[in-house]
């Protein structure tokens, strides 16, 4: 029996292997380390000491099942956690440890186990590998089998000597073509073409327009490419093989390079050629050309991209599309195109036709993020420029921006209204060129352009103001909707900063502090007004004010009463200043539009102030507007009767003029400031002596004899009513024309005459003169000069001239200065020559009682006679006779005389003198005649009989028993005195026709049974 060989040892596996000592160093070595940490975080951790007694106190009661020596504090307990987890943990570590050293007395059994476990998995590899080298010998012997014979081709080599089916290597090359053979290859292929594409060949459209030469056919598309294709074979149904491709835009090489593109380009259309023939020969070549030309547009914006359109594009591609962004920077949404192949199927066509659509290029534009698909973007098909499309693309969304922002300003009335005007100028290629005149004010015009690479606006001229307006547009997000504001705001300002100017150099005061309520302001401006500014003028009122405000609707001015608060101002009552012209057209605030509105303004407010003066005094009166500035101011229609009843002007006033009364402003002082006010009016009956006063009255009235009107100016300061000075003027003419009617009527010379004053001559013989003055609502007042010898009697006629009326009263004083004259020179001859005589026993005294009452008093003899003057039966006499009371009644009182010569009555005056003076009343001179109980005289006849009088008195003067100075008087006929007394008194003196001459109630002063005594007048 054959001995068995024991199987080959196996091979020990070693490696991996560690020894159990080094395992259970470092596992003691980790567990110290481990318990060094739980020693030192457990010392950190607070003691039990650290409670405080009531914290442990209420601990423990609420844990009394605790015994009494064990601690179980929270602290306590923590760390006992702590250490009993770390004792955990390392037990179950040193457990597996125990079981590694348990089975570790087994460790030679084990290791061969693994030995065996390695031996076996080397055994599978083995049987696997074997299976590979397999499959690798099946593949490597095939080569090597010999094939059968070929029977066939071996029969027909043997019979023929050739193969007809064996290719040929082109390891013999054929015999060269001669040139004959060439052309007749040609010509046959040019014929074969012609008859084929015109009897048998469906051609496209885009194919139509072909050409045949030198054996091809040439398809030409117009800017997109040429083909070159031919045929190999008479068959109609054989298929075209392609022969050359050109592009036909440029921007690109005319001619494929030799390549693989062209090989494949070759390859791809003799395919199609084959299956889909022209048809599918074009549309391939077209979206060929097509998704080159973009491709070409691509690479034009990349370089765009990195010179001057640079960080302002952004260019992706997607698909076969070109979207290229610009305006990056820009506020609000993206604007960008789109560049790519649209199908050309129209929406309203079957899919079931037979038509096959051609795709084309198409532009896509999104501004603002929004597409737009009417608008005329040019894209070129022969010569490619991405740089062209751009403008192109630019100057449309500049030329829509320019237009929306021109809209919005025809918003407003300045613009709507071809007031101001605003000129776009459009360019399809050119976006530089693309821009907006606007005429801001009528002197300022700007113009608005777009930067075609930023996008961004700008105003030229530049200017501050213009250049903040630009920082407000380029900021918009919706510049289509919201560009114009921007603008219209730089229009307010501009036009602020035009009128603030210009209205400081006519002398209007900015208020610029002035910042009344928000509610005041909605109040009086309309809602679009944008910007206000308040002006004012020096000699204004400080509670009125003119504001402008500037809005949409254009410039408006208005007058504004201001009222103090106690904070602030308070906007009171307020009206608008027509500012337009007779065309609705807005007028330039020029220097003179502001110095001509100062006068409009102050001419509203003092109207305005007047109005609601005669409102409040219930005086009738109406406001006539005018349309426009530079017609005449509203004139104020008074009437008159109104007026005089509610005013302080005298009775008669409102029969002497018209009703109607005109007040207008006619210009303003800028000096003074103040406002002159005009006042029209018309007698109700022209004087006819009116013109003698025409050019010699005050500078500020003027008269119209013919027609009896009249004018005067009245200067008031602005914002004060004029009422009060309107009715002393009224009432000074008034007095005026009554003075005149007097003046005219007695032929008196006037040296002045103004509203307050007339100066006349009422004794041209004498130079006698009177001052009359009359103020308006002042009594008037008579001023005589000096020598004057009327000044006795003037606290008389000014008494008589403010009684009653002023026509009548003026007619009393001149009747009573034509009568009183002679006897008025007569008391001043007489106290002359008393006077020249010096110190004598008789003195004479006059002591007027009024105007027609006179008292002469004598010392020597105690006499005392009085002058008074009478009328009856339309006659005026001077009436003389002694005094009731001391002297006396005189001869003709039936006092007797004693038989001495002297007085035994209660005259007791001598013989001699009462002889004489009996006689005096009973005899008769020039103009006199004596009446036995007085003596009656004409007016120029009383001067004899007073000289006659003072001499009976002062020849007796030394009758009394005094004697002892006497005076010599002149004889008792005296000659014709030097100052003759006027022969016969002036036209005054007659009465008017049908009434009767009257004197004034002045005259008949004192005991008033006097009057009642009759008397005759001796013929």
């Amino acid at each position: 029996m054959a001995s068995i060989t024991p199987p080959p040892p196996m091979d020990h596996v070693s490696v991996g292997y560690q020894p159990l000592s080094k395992l259970i160093t470092r596992l003691v070595q980790d567990t110290f380390n481990e318990l060094t940490e739980v020693i030192e975080a457990m010392s950190q951790m607070p003691t039990s000491d650290s409670w405080n007694g009531h914290t442990r106190s209420h601990y423990q009661a609420n844990h009394s099942t605790a015994s009494d020596g064990e601690d179980d504090t929270p602290a306590n307990v923590d760390k006992k956690m702590r250490l009993m987890n770390f004792a955990q943990q390392r037990r179950a570590q040193f457990i597996k440890i125990l079981v590694l050293a348990q089975w570790s007395r087994h460790s030679d059994d084990v290791s061969r186990v693994i030995d065996l476990k390695v031996w076996m998995d080397k055994q599978l590899g083995l049987y696997d590998e074997l299976s590979f080298w397999l499959v690798d010998l099946k593949r490597a012997l095939g080569p090597a089998k010999q094939p059968n014979p070929d029977l066939n081709t071996a029969l027909e080599v043997l019979s023929t000597g050739k193969v007809a089916g064996f290719p040929d290597l082109g390891y013999i090359p054929p015999p060269p073509l001669t040139p004959q053979q060439i052309r007749k290859t040609l010509r046959n292929l040019n014929v074969l073409l012609s008859i084929r594409l015109n009897l048998h060949e469906t051609i496209p459209a885009a194919f139509e327009g072909f050409t045949i030469n030198s054996g091809r056919v040439t398809f030409s598309v117009p800017d997109e490419f040429e083909v070159d294709v031919s045929i190999a074979d008479e068959d109609p149904k054989s298929q075209f093989f392609f022969i050359d491709f050109r592009f036909l835009f440029q921007s690109a090489s005319k001619e494929l390079p030799p390549g693989r593109i062209r090989d494949e380009i070759e390859a791809k259309v003799n395919t199609v050629l084959l299956s889909d023939g022209l048809f599918g020969c074009y549309h391939f070549l077209h979206e060929l050309v097509i998704t080159h030309k973009i491709n070409v547009l691509r690479k034009q914006a990349f370089e765009m991209s990195r010179n001057r359109w640079n960080e302002w594009i952004k260019i992706e591609t997607v698909h076969r599309a070109l979207v290229l962004q610009y305006w990056l920077n820009r506020p609000g949404a993206k604007s960008w195109i789109e560049i790519g192949v649209f199908s050309g199927k129209a929406k309203n066509v079957s899919s079931r036709s037979t038509e096959s659509p051609t795709s084309i290029i198409a532009c896509r534009w999104f501004p603002d993020g929004k597409e737009v698909k009417d608008a005329a973007i040019q894209l070129p098909r022969g010569d490619l420029s991405m740089e062209s499309i751009l403008k192109n693309v630019v100057a449309i969304h500049i030329t829509r921006l320019l237009g929306s922002i021109r809209n919005g300003l025809y918003g407003a009335p300045s613009y709507s209204g071809r007031h101001l005007s605003l000129d776009q100028v459009q360019s399809a290629s050119e976006p530089g060129e693309c821009l907006l005149k606007i005429q801001l004010t009528p002197s300022t015009s700007t113009t608005l352009i777009v930067e075609p690479v930023t996008g961004r606006f700008a105003l030229l001229p530049a200017s501050p103001l213009s250049t903040r307006a630009e920082v407000e547009l380029n900021n918009l997000k919706q510049p289509m909707s919201e560009g114009h504001r921007p603008l219209y705001n730089l229009r307010c300002a501009l036009v602020m900063e035009e009128i603030d100017s210009r209205a400081r150099c006519v002398g209007w005061e900015a208020w610029k502090t002035f910042a009344p309520k928000q509610d005041d302001l909605r109040r009086i401006f309309p809602r679009d007004t944008w910007r206000v500014a308040y002006f004012r003028r020096n000699g204004w009122r400080k509670d009125w004010t003119v504001a402008v405000s500037v809005g949409i609707g254009g410039e408006q001015w208005w007058i504004i009463e201001v009222l103090e608060a106690p904070i602030g101002y308070l906007l009171g009552d307020f009206e608008r200043i027509p500012t337009r012209s007779v065309a609705g057209k807005a007028i330039d605030p020029t220097y003179g539009f502001l110095s001509h509105l100062a006068k409009v303004a102050a001419g509203m407010i003092s109207n305005y102030v007047n109005i609601r003066a005669l409102s409040r005094l219930g005086i009738q009166h109406a406001l006539h507007l005018d349309s426009s500035l530079l017609g005449h101011l509203p004139t104020i229609l008074i009437r008159f009767s109104s007026l005089t009843a509610r005013s302080a002007l005298d009775r008669n006033a409102r029969s002497w003029a018209k009703e109607l009364l005109k007040v207008r402003c006619v210009r303003v002082s800028p000096e003074s400031g103040q406002v002159i006010m005009m006042t029209e009016a018309r007698l109700l009956q022209p004087i006819p002596h009116l013109d003698l006063v025409r050019d010699r009255v005050d500078d500020d009235i003027v008269f119209h004899p013919p027609s009896g009107s009249f004018a005067f100016q009245v200067a008031t300061t602005v914002g004060d009513p004029f009422i009060p000075q309107l009715h002393e003027r009224l009432t000074r003419i008034g007095r005026l024309i009554s003075f005149l009617k007097v003046v005219s009527r007695f032929n008196l010379a006037c040296e002045t005459i103004s509203l307050g004053r007339i100066v006349f001559i009422y004794a041209p013989e004498r130079g006698y003169k009177a001052d009359l003055r009359f103020a308006g609502g002042m009594p008037v007042d008579l001023k005589l000069p000096q020598g004057n010898p009327h000044l006795r009697i003037r606290d008389f006629l000014v008494k008589l001239l403010n009684d009653g009326d002023d026509r009548g009263s003026l007619e009393h004083v001149m009747l009573m200065l034509a009568v009183t004259l002679p006897l008025m020179q007569a008391f001043d001859d007489i106290e002359r020559t008393q006077a020249e005589a010096g110190t004598a026993v008789t003195q004479m005294f006059v002591l007027p009682r009024s105007a027609g009452w006179y008292q002469v008093r004598y010392t020597r003899p105690a006499s005392i006679v009085d002058i008074q003057l009478r009328q009856r039966r339309r006659e005026v006499k001077w009436f003389l006779r002694e005094s009731a009371g001391r002297g006396g009644g005189g001869a003709g009182a039936g006092g007797g005389s004693s038989s001495n010569g002297h007085s035994t009555s209660r005259n007791h005056r001598p013989a001699a003198l009462a002889d004489a003076l009996k006689a005096l009343f009973n005899g008769r001179g020039q103009g006199w005649v004596g009446l036995r109980t007085g003596i009656a005289a004409d007016i120029d006849g009383v001067p004899d009989l007073v000289r006659r009088l003072d001499r009976v008195l002062r020849d007796h003067s030394g009758a009394d028993g005094d004697g002892d100075a006497t005076m010599h008087s002149p004889p008792l006929d005296p000659p014709a005195p030097s100052v003759p007394p006027p022969s016969a008194p002036p036209p005054i003196h007659a009465p008017r026709p049908g009434r009767p001459a009257r004197l004034p109630n002045a005259v008949h002063h004192g005991n008033r049974s006097n009057d009642a005594e009759v008397f005759v007048v001796p013929d």
